[in-house]
């Protein structure tokens, strides 16, 4: 008897963890990761239809549904359905099943969505309770705040007024406190940091120290706006853009569709504000500047001006889109990387220099792709219903951080470099846009308005949140 049910809690365990997977239950996750949802549904049904005791079928449609609330907040539908399906899972799953946990996060998560905050927080608490693993721990953290220490970064002068001087040598008084800054970048040692600042009434760059506080003004030019600032692998120049006034204007480039100038170029400079030379020196909208890990080489998105032409039936007209180009730091051999009929934006270069991540548009919804920094296919890697923009690498090229408006907020995620295994690490009052990593991946820079104005904010990623921060957190809610 005794071997019995040894044989029967192993041949429970092994159907939840997939050695044992019906083959329309790995057909079915290809076909989510695919994004074909519909046929997935059916294959996992299919799947149940041949053996109803398979937890893992109702876990993974549980997950289809989730997203689907992401399309379609108002509708019950959904929602209903992925909580039954997700109580099925739970009540099958083997009680030292490691996916427990995983099923019960996301139950938790999609009653929370649901306004189902009591039945949520039972969840979450029972999670806690079982002494989950840090993966989730993580993941419950960044649903429910910051999954990792956050700090704001005082970028603003001790008193309420300042005054400064203009290039022209005009004296300017402004209020630092109640003025946006924003799109900060770190340089590659952690000790630096460039941000842009309308204080002035125009978007300038200045340079912080992280040590110290002190604060240099690097450009000084009253008709522009400089922004989207970023450091060279050495950390001794940057590349910039820099725009006709928008009159004092902070607008995060959150999209590539629509939110780029008709005209901007890119700029580089020394890390001290001198030799400013322009890098690209035809009309168009070029910017979101990155520097390849070898230094020789910076990848932008650009928008040619406009033409009057007549196209070949057929052909894409490149004038009116975005595209991903590289060119030589000397500003020389520019290469177009991106041939699309949507906009392909921000782009960000793996440490290993081979591919490049971007933002590109799919049915109107924008996901993150990659492409060999020397051309080639474009891979897609994420294919949820909400939009995702700003990719960045982290420093050993495993995992991607970006922003998404999933749950309809601009919110920091992290997923592998492939596109699997998302985690949310920022769900607090506020958009959240622009990161920035520090070279040894210990430090995310970011911007947000989480303080009524847009401000910098550091995220400590070596000083995660624990489980006893998390149980008082959730006490508070």
């Amino acid at each position: 008897m005794k071997i019995f049910y040894t044989l029967l809690i192993g041949m429970c365990v092994c159907s939840f963890f997939g050695c044992g997977d019906h083959p329309e239950i790995k057909r079915g996750k290809q076909l989510a990761a695919d994004g074909d949802t519909d046929a997935a549904i059916e294959a996992f049904g299919n799947a149940i239809d041949y053996d109803s005791a398979r937890p893992e079928a109702f876990y993974q449609i549980g997950l289809i549904y989730l997203e689907m609330v992401d399309k379609n907040p108002s509708g019950t539908e959904h929602r209903t359905a992925a909580i039954e399906a997700l109580d099925w899972a739970l009540d099958m799953a083997p009680r030292r099943a490691p996916r427990r946990a995983e099923i019960r996060l996301t139950l938790g998560t999609l009653c929370w969505l649901d306004n189902q905050r009591h039945r949520a927080l039972y969840e979450f608490n029972r999670l806690l309770q079982a002494s989950p693993s840090q993966d989730i721990i993580l993941k419950l953290a960044g649903f429910t705040g910051d999954a990792y220490h956050v700090r704001r970064l005082r970028t603003e002068g001790s008193d309420d007024y300042e005054q400064t001087f203009t290039e022209k040598g005009n004296i300017m008084t402004f209020t630092a406190k109640y003025t946006d800054d924003y799109s900060p970048a770190i340089s590659p040692d952690g000790k630096s940091l460039v941000f842009a600042s309308n204080r002035l009434q125009n978007a300038e760059l200045y340079l912080m120290d992280l040590n110290t506080r002190s604060l240099r003004q690097l450009t000084h030019t009253d008709e522009l706006d400089e922004y989207m600032p970023a450091f060279s692998l050495d950390g001794k120049s940057l590349a910039f853009v820099t725009e006709r006034t928008r009159g004092g204007m902070m607008l995060p480039p959150v999209q590539a569709s629509g939110s780029d100038p008709s005209s901007a170029t890119i700029y580089l400079m020394d890390i001290d504000g001198r030799n400013q030379r322009p890098l690209i020196d035809i009309e168009g909208a070029h910017r979101a500047p990155v520097f390849s890990p070898d230094g020789k080489r910076i990848a932008f998105e650009s928008r040619a001006p406009t033409q009057e032409h007549e196209s070949t039936p057929g052909s894409v007209d490149n004038n009116d889109t975005l595209e991903i180009y590289i060119i030589q730091t000397d500003g020389t051999n520019k290469t177009q990387l991106t041939h699309n009929s949507v906009d392909d934006g921000h782009p960000t270069w793996a440490p290993n220099g081979k591919q490049i991540a971007f933002t590109s548009m799919v049915d109107d919804i924008y996901q993150i792709f990659s492409v060999n920094a020397e051309g080639g296919a474009v891979k897609q890697l994420t294919y949820e219903d909400a939009s995702h923009y700003q990719p960045t690498f982290t420093p050993d090229g495993k995992q991607i951080i970006y922003v998404s408006n999933a749950h309809n907020h601009y919110t920091f995620w992290m997923m592998n470099a492939d596109g699997t295994n998302k985690t949310q690490l920022t769900n607090h009052v506020g958009a959240h846009f622009e990161p920035s990593l520090s070279q040894d991946g210990k430090t995310l820079v970011f911007s947000s308005d989480r303080s009524d104005h847009m401000r910098i904010y550091l995220m400590n990623l070596a000083q995660p949140v624990q489980a006893e921060e998390l149980k008082a957190r959730l006490a508070d809610l």
